[in-house]
């Protein structure tokens, strides 16, 4: 697996499925998911070195500017964001949760990867504007301290560009939350 990858949200769907083109065209980088979200928008995750994938983000902003509603390039990469993306998080053992909810895909998926890089904390979910008003959330476990430094460093990006809606510590969750979200 390469270890950057590029995310672009389009705010639409014929320009995002256009995209993918012309992302895979610029560089040498590899589409890992390109798909329509809610509501109405497209977003496209794109993995290869540091330069290629900083490459097709330039070209697909040079052509698409005025339709991107988020982009981010994120250097090496966590591999456990893939499987938080796809659902197959192992989780060592529940402790406390924090959950990110943002407005775009990139955000969510940068914040992932700055709280998994900021402490010791297993990403439970990363799940992006399907089935939840456009929105996307990331969802963590781990010791309080970390969860709590991990949200710190994950809500940096969407709080910056204002695609931050929400964040959450429980530092001493319920049973039936982690049979919920677990």
């Amino acid at each position: 697996m390469d270890s950057s990858i590029g995310v672009v949200e389009f705010r639409s769907i014929a320009v995002g499925i256009s995209a993918v083109d012309i992302i895979v065209k610029a560089s040498q980088v590899k589409i890992i998911d390109a798909r329509t979200i809610c509501p109405g928008k497209y977003y496209v995750i794109f993995a290869g070195n540091v330069s290629a994938v900083k490459n097709s983000i330039n070209v697909i902003e040079d052509e698409s500017k005025d339709f991107i509603i988020d982009s981010v390039a994120i250097p090496n990469i966590y591999q456990q964001i893939f499987a938080g993306l796809t659902g197959t998080s192992e989780i060592r053992q529940p402790q406390s949760i924090g959950v990110i909810e943002t407005l775009t895909a990139p955000s969510i998926i940068w914040a992932a990867d700055a709280a998994i890089k900021a402490t010791d904390i297993d990403i439970v979910e990363v799940r992006i504007a399907r089935a939840i008003g456009g929105k996307s959330i990331c969802v963590i476990n781990g010791a309080l301290s970390d969860v709590t430094e991990s949200i710190k460093a994950g809500i940096q990006y969407p709080q910056e560009k204002g695609f931050l809606v929400d964040y959450e510590i429980i530092a001493a969750p319920h049973e039936d939350l982690y049979r919920s979200i677990l």
